[in-house]
Formats: structure tokens, C-alpha cells, sequence
């Protein structure tokens, strides 16, 4: 039968229709709106590579100008979108043949220029078909994981200088100085001897954009007062006695790179207001010259000393210390960090392994407690000392105390007494001891800052055992 609509039915049809239409555009407003909150850029693209939508985090993720509106993939960074998703089908299980056509989940990273910063980005593609398999669109996320790759490269090779770290300070500290890498202010490095400093400078360089160049190193404490001048800025032929051929110097040899001024604090005070000079005014002259050099250079600056003191003390200049430390940076000290030395130590083994000695090397508990309870005056440079020596004088392929250098060895059975009375072993289950215990839990997990496993290694004891008794006291461990 017939179905006849009366002019009222039709209005009404027409009607809800608008009513859907106007729902449907208010919804993909709504959803719009939510996808652009997303921290994650989001793409849907045509097999032709056509973009159809993309939320706010695409421009800012490939550093697009505000006023250009991307229409194709190509649009996005240099990146060769098809060959990149064949090859991240094919890792993902799909065969050669079919890779093109796999609606597996495909990931693949690249490295783009988003404007004049280097982004790392790391692509989650899906493709999507209608029921009839007609149509395909596929879902591009987008995420930036240039921080998370940096910190990676940082860690893997930053062993040697102590730049492995579970220390949230030192974390902390490392990605502040991959932040502050791509700007050109003067940084200043302190801390106490070993702790890093030159590794922390070569760390801002090679993130930096004058990385294509070799950082330029100077020891302030290694030149002679009387050579400094000439050392620095170099000198003209015929300058004094001696001074048969030109010199070119370490400021113009950090042209379009960084210097790295080592223990600055070293440097008389009569040179250092030409040091200012230069620093301010990215010129000088040559000893013997009076021709001026204009230099385009980055200075990194690093001290053993606290320059603050010094200037208090009339030994540094006040506008030179305010100069030099327009970033000033504080690494800590190892004896501050005590739950790194388990995993540097394990970096040097693994490093003295690749080098040749054996694979078998053990630590015994005493050792631990030694290694552990040490101030390292010289902290990772020591360190890595400690170590070497320990896996030469093991035995068997054990280190114990007698394997370790003098001074640890000294310390340990100076302080062994007093290491005791703090960190006793109770057995028995009097309010007396359990007082002691309760407190030698405490002191252990805050010399371990928390770590359990060092904790452990601190009382002599299993972390079964430890945990039983955190239980046992109501201690959390979070302290």
C-alpha cells in the first residue's frame, strides 16, 4: 500500500531532518573542541595522502605558521609517507605483498625540523575502511618524544662522567641543561671536583646548534699566569721575545662554537676585565695587535670553588661572575646521591668488561656497606677508580673490601665501630631493640633515599627480611 503524506508530514520530516542536521554539526563541534585539547597531534588522511582534518598540536608539532592550513601530507615535514608505512607494516608482521593494505596498527619515529628546533616524532597510523571495503581513511597520532630521546642518548653515553642517574635531582638537572642547550646564554657550572662539570659543558654543546663544530676546552688551572693572557687571545708575530709565528688563541679557535672555561675561578684578577670585555663584546685584541678579532661564540663556564664567596672575597669581579652565570647550574655531589652508586657502579664493571677484564665480577655485602658508606671526596671520577681497582684486585672474580683502594678500605675499618652502633642487627624482640631497629630502618632508607634494595645492602640483610620488618614498624618506605 501507498503511503500518502499529508503537507503536514513533509514539514514535518523536513523538520526533524534540520533538527538531525544541526545536532549532527553541534556534536562534531563538541568533539572538535575536545580533540584539540589532546596534547597529541591528530591527523585523518585519503590513501592520496589529501588531509581532511587535523587538531591544533599538528602545526605546533611540525612549527607551522599560524595562517597555513596543510592539505596534503607532504605539507608535513620531509618525511616519505609511503615507504615509512610499508616499512613500519612490515615490522608490525604484515607480509611484503600485503603491506600497502594492512590494517595493522603501524609505528614508525622520524626525526623533523619543526621551524629551526630538530623534533623527534613518533607516528601511530591506522587505516579505517567502510563496510564495502570502498572507502579508507587513515588515523594519523602524533606524538613528541624529543625529551624522552635526548634523556635516552644522555644516559647511554653519559656513564663515564657520572651522567647515569635514578636521582631526581640529577634527572632533573639533565633535562635542564638539554633545556637550556639551544639557547646561546653563558652557563655556569658548579660543584666540587669529579662530579661532572666538563661532561655537563660537552652535554649543552652537542644539543646545541653549534654541535657541528668541536666544543673548545680550557683548563684555567692548568696554564701559567704569565701565558694566560696569550693562551686566551692568542698573539701576533713578533709579539715578545720568542714569538716567531702568530697564534691564533682559544677564543677565535671557539669561533661559531662553544668555549668551555674550566675552573675560571683560577684566573687573576688583573686579566679578568679583559675577559669581560670579550664576553660582552664578542671582540678582542691579540697580544701584540691592535687589530680587534669578533668572535660569534658560546662560553660555558665551570668552577670547583663558589664564586659567589670569591666575589665576597675580592678575588672574582662581581660583573664578570654576573656575566658568566646567567644560567648557573649546581651538580650535586656523589655522597648526595647515594642510590646512583649501585648503578654506576654496575656501568663501570660492564665498561671494564667491554674492555677486556672478565665477566664474572661479584661485589660481596661488606664491600656494599664500604662503597656505600664512603663520602667520595672525589666523587665519579673516584668512583670509576674504586672500581677499576676492585675488579683488577678481586679474587675470583669477588670484590670485597680488601679489593678496594686504600682510603675506602681505611674508612671502613675507622669508621666500622660507629657504622654499627648506627645500623645494629637485632634479633631479639625487647621494646629496646625494637626502638633500635625501628631507628636503624630509618637511617637506612634515608641514606638510601628511599631505595629499598640499597637499603638492604646498607643493614646486611635480604629485602625479604627488610620488607618483614618495614611491615612489622608501620615504615612505608616513602619517607
Amino acid at each position: 500500500m501507498m503511503r500518502v503524506f499529508s503537507k503536514r508530514n513533509v514539514v514535518q520530516h523536513a523538520a526533524t531532518q534540520d533538527d538531525a542536521v544541526v545536532h549532527f554539526n553541534e556534536s562534531r563541534e563538541v568533539m572538535e573542541s575536545l580533540i584539540d585539547q589532546i596534547e597529541d597531534g591528530i591527523v585523518l588522511a585519503l590513501p592520496d595522502g589529501k588531509i581532511t582534518y587535523y587538531n591544533r598540536m599538528v602545526k605546533v608539532l611540525f612549527g607551522l605558521a599560524a595562517d597555513f592550513a596543510p592539505l596534503s601530507l607532504m605539507d608535513l615535514g620531509q618525511i616519505n609517507w609511503n615507504k615509512r608505512m610499508v616499512r613500519a607494516a612490515i615490522d608490525s608482521g604484515a607480509d611484503y605483498g600485503i603491506a600497502k593494505a594492512s590494517t595493522q596498527e603501524m609505528r614508525f619515529e622520524e626525526k623533523v625540523h619543526a621551524g629551526e628546533e630538530v623534533r623527534f616524532l613518533e607516528f601511530t597510523i591506522r587505516r579505517l575502511h567502510s563496510q564495502t571495503r570502498e572507502q579508507e581513511v587513515r588515523v594519523i597520532m602524533i606524538r613528541d618524544v624529543s625529551a624522552k630521546r635526548r634523556l635516552e642518548a644522555t644516559l647511554q653515553n653519559g656513564g663515564a662522567c657520572g651522567l647515569i642517574s635514578t636521582n631526581p635531582e640529577m634527572l632533573k638537572l639533565l633535562e635542564r641543561a638539554r633545556q637550556i642547550a639551544a639557547s646561546e646564554a653563558s652557563v655556569l657550572l658548579q660543584g666540587e671536583s669529579g662530579t661532572g662539570k666538563s661532561c655537563f659543558a660537552r652535554l649543552i654543546h652537542e644539543h646545541s646548534q653549534r654541535a657541528s663544530r668541536a666544543m673548545v676546552e680550557v683548563n684555567c688551572a692548568a696554564i701559567p699566569e704569565t701565558l694566560m693572557e696569550t693562551e686566551f687571545f692568542g698573539h701576533a708575530k713578533g709579539a715578545f721575545t720568542g714569538a716567531t709565528e702568530k697564534h691564533q688563541g682559544k677564543f677565535a679557535a671557539a669561533h661559531k662554537s662553544t668555549l668551555f672555561l674550566d675552573e675560571i675561578g683560577e684566573i687573576p684578577i688583573h686579566l679578568q676585565a679583559k675577559l669581560l670585555h670579550a664576553l660582552e663584546e664578542r671582540k678582542f685584541q691579540m697580544v701584540g695587535s691592535n687589530d680587534t678579532v669578533e668572535i660569534n661564540t658560546r662560553f660555558i663556564s665551570a668552577s670547583n670553588i663558589n664564586l659567589r664567596d670569591a666575589v665576597n672575597q675580592n678575588t672574582f669581579r662581581a660583573d664578570l661572575y654576573y656575566r658568566v652565570a646567567v644560567i648557573p647550574l649546581h651538580i650535586p655531589p656523589l655522597r648526595d646521591r647515594v642510590g646512583d652508586i649501585p648503578v654506576l657502579t654496575k656501568h663501570f664493571i660492564d665498561d671494564l668488561v667491554a674492555r677486556g677484564h672478565a665477566d664474572n665480577i661479584e661485589i660481596s655485602k661488606s664491600a656494599w656497606q664500604a662503597l656505600l658508606n664512603y663520602p667520595w671526596p672525589g666523587n665519579i671520577r673516584e668512583l670509576a677508580n674504586a672500581v677499576e681497582h676492585g675488579v683488577i684486585c678481586s679474587d675470583n672474580g669477588l670484590i670485597e673490601v680488601e679489593s678496594l683502594p686504600q682510603d675506602i678500605r681505611y674508612y671502613s675499618q675507622d669508621n666500622h665501630q660507629r657504622y654499627t652502633q648506627t645500623i645494629p642487627v637485632v634479633t631479639t624482640d625487647s621494646d629496646e631493640n625494637n626502638n633500635e631497629t625501628h631507628t636503624a630502618l630509618l637511617n637506612a632508607l634515608a641514606k638510601a633515599n628511599g631505595s629499598k634494595a640499597i637499603a638492604a645492602q646498607i643493614l646486611g640483610i635480604d629485602r625479604t627480611t627488610l620488607w618483614r620488618r618495614m611491615q612489622k614498624f608501620g615504615i612505608s618506605g616513602e619517607q
